[in-house]
This record gives structure tokens, C-alpha cells and sequence, in this order.
């Protein structure tokens, strides 16, 4: 209680998701919070995320679940929302009356669709300062969906935070405050991988992939790698919709599947590539995965799509292509060929993330903003 009374300030972290998973949102949304813990802020979370009702648990901040509707992105959600939309309403301002009463809450940390629509007048009228990050790809689910008239109307009373410079352009349309505070890399101290996965990558060129099986990350392209490149071990890690695609593809020698590894693990994995690639076909909104990959000093492709790609220089701290199979299949052939080009990309981008992406700036703009 004596914390919480000489906090600077006090914040409360919602997310109400459609779906939970542990991923770059959640990764990013811890390493903030436990910084500005520790620089004298006090922190709680609020919503049905298991992950992060875990991860807040597991850290000892205070923790309230929230049950309200999964944000309006399909069309039997959008219907039940609608029809909703008054209860629900009452719901979330109780909730945040609740969350102010128990934790003197000062500013709100929206990160889902739900809590921007619902809660953010009641933030208003509580007198908090409300903070919306958006993560997502910017996509039909909201400039198709009827309720981004409320978003924008909305926005005026929040500032919205972006993870890349790439990313501004297409959320300024949305909401008159925007900024970009890209993302800091935070990596786990390594511990050895698995005995096949190390016999596997030192059987050949060894390129690697982190991302969800689908088409939109260019999963597909990623498969057809191997084709006329008999030396080149291909290792992805990851899960969805492709899975089958992938599991069939990984009969043969030169690939191999890997559904999730640790993240001590996955250190070790970046250090052992001898490329790594994001092949992103639509809007990446970061790309913390090549960032890793590049902190590591291991040389990087990523596609224009990559939000990374609009910090960096083609050619220098990494290559960045279009999304084109016959283009990434050219830049891989390239950097198998030429191994100072590979050291050079790979000095040059841990330069670059170690310098740009680094936790304490971040952090001092996130506190700057509440």
C-alpha cells in the first residue's frame, strides 16, 4: 500500500483479445511495464488475456479479470458487439471504476479494439490519460468496420502509440495523435538448443524463419527456398494456419519444423544462423524477430513490408526486397555465395539495432507520455 501511495504514477494495462497468445505484443508490453517499475511507477493489468494475466501475476503486479465482449473483427462478433454495446458500456466503466478505486489508476494502457471503444470515455470522465497502442496491422478490421467512427471520435481523447515509423501513415488517418516509439529489443540470457536441432543447422546453410505459419508472412515463399540449393538447411519456428504445408515440406532433409521453442532457446538459435528472414507480404508492423536476429549479428533479409525495413538501409544493415519469391530467392543465393557481404550486413545491423533499439529510450518516451 505504501508503493502504491509514493508511485509517480500510477497505470493500468488492459487488453480484452480475440485471441491469446504469447507473442511480440506481450514481450514488449512486460519489458515496458517492469522498467517503469522500476523507475518508481505502479503498474496493475486489467482484462481477460491469460498471458498477460499470468505474466502480471508472475511478477507480482495486482492483476483484476475483466469480462467484456471479444473486439469486433468478424462478422458474428461485430453483431454480437453491436447488439451488446449498452451493457457492455455500463460493464467497462464499473470495471474502471472499479480499477480506479483500488489503485488510484492515472493513466490507462489500452493495447485491444474492445477497451479503445469501450472504456475510453469513462477514462475521460475519470480524469485518467489514456495511451492506445496499436501492434496490428492496420487492415479491413477496422477501416471496413462501422465502429471506426467511434474509434476515430475516440482517438481525440487518447495518444496513440506506434512500434515503427512505417506504421504512421497508415494510423494518422485514424486518429489526430499518433506517435512512434519503435520497440527495444530485450533478449534472454541463451541456453543450449536442442542435439538435432544443432546436428541439422550444421549440416549445410543454415537460414532460418520465426513467425506465424501463414501466407501474409510469407511462410510460403519460405518453403520454396530449398528448391536448386542443395547445401541450405531451412529451420521454421512457428504456428498456423500453413502447418500441414509446412510439416509435408519438412520430410524432406533440408527443412525442419520447429512449433515453438523458449526463448533462451531461440538466442541460441539466431547466433547459430548463418541468415535469417522475415518475408512479410503485407504490413509488418515491426518485425521484433529480425530485430533479435540482427542484435545477434546474424545477416538479415526482410521484405518492404517489414516496419523494420523503413528504419534501415538496403544493403547495408540488412537487405530489404519486395515481396516477390524470385527477388528473396535472388538476395538468398547472393548471401550464400558471398561471405564478406554476410559479415558485413552482420556487423552493420547489430550496430544499428544495439544503438536504435535500446530498452532506456524507449522507456524514457513511454514515461514521458504518462
Amino acid at each position: 500500500l505504501l508503493m502504491q501511495i509514493l508511485a509517480k504514477r500510477h497505470i493500468l494495462v488492459t487488453l480484452l483479445p480475440y485471441e491469446s497468445q504469447w507473442g511480440g505484443e506481450e514481450v514488449h508490453t512486460m519489458n515496458l511495464i517492469k522498467a517503469l517499475d522500476q523507475r518508481g511507477h505502479e503498474a496493475a493489468f486489467l482484462g481477460s488475456c491469460p498471458e498477460l494475466l499470468n505474466a502480471f501475476k508472475r511478477d507480482k503486479f495486482p492483476v483484476n479479470k475483466a469480462w467484456l465482449s471479444k473486439p469486433p473483427v468478424t462478422k458474428g462478433r461485430l453483431l454480437a458487439f453491436s447488439l451488446l454495446s449498452p451493457l457492455l458500456f455500463l460493464m467497462a466503466g464499473w470495471h474502471l471504476w472499479r480499477a480506479k478505486k483500488s489503485i488510484r489508476v492515472e493513466t490507462v494502457y489500452m493495447l485491444s479494439f474492445t477497451e479503445k471503444l469501450l472504456m475510453t470515455p469513462w477514462a475521460r470522465l475519470f480524469k485518467m490519460k489514456v495511451i492506445w497502442l496499436e501492434h496490428a496491422r492496420i487492415g479491413k478490421w477496422i477501416t471496413r468496420n462501422p465502429w471506426r467512427h467511434i474509434y476515430k471520435r475516440w482517438a481525440r481523447w487518447a495518444t496513440v502509440v506506434v512500434t515503427s515509423n512505417a506504421m504512421l501513415k497508415h494510423v494518422a488517418p485514424l486518429a489526430p495523435k499518433v506517435t512512434s516509439i519503435p520497440c527495444a529489443v530485450m533478449l534472454e540470457k541463451a541456453t543450449p538448443l536442442p542435439a538435432d536441432i544443432q546436428q541439422f543447422l550444421k549440416s549445410g546453410f543454415a537460414v532460418g524463419n520465426v513467425s506465424r505459419l501463414t501466407v501474409d508472412k510469407g511462410v510460403d515463399m519460405m518453403v520454396r527456398l530449398v528448391h536448386s540449393k542443395p547445401d541450405m538447411r531451412l529451420i521454421l519456428v512457428g504456428d498456423g494456419p500453413l502447418r500441414n504445408k509446412v510439416k509435408k515440406a519438412a520430410e524432406s532433409k533440408q527443412i525442419m519444423w520447429v512449433k515453438s521453442l523458449p526463448r533462451e532457446q531461440l538466442m541460441s538459435l539466431y547466433k547459430a544462423l548463418d541468415l535469417f528472414v522475415l518475408a512479410s507480404k503485407e504490413m509488418d508492423p515491426f518485425g521484433m524477430v529480425a530485430a533479435e536476429a540482427m542484435w545477434h549479428g546474424t545477416p538479415t533479409i526482410v521484405t518492404e513490408h517489414c516496419g523494420i525495413s523503413e528504419d534501415l538501409h538496403d544493403g547495408n544493415e540488412a537487405l530489404i526486397i519486395p515481396a516477390k519469391f524470385s527477388l528473396l530467392d535472388r538476395a538468398v543465393k547472393k548471401l550464400m555465395k558471398h561471405e564478406k557481404v554476410r559479415e558485413e550486413l552482420g556487423a552493420h545491423g547489430q550496430s544499428f539495432v544495439k544503438k536504435h533499439y535500446e530498452l532506456n529510450s524507449m522507456v524514457k518516451e513511454f514515461e514521458g507520455l504518462i
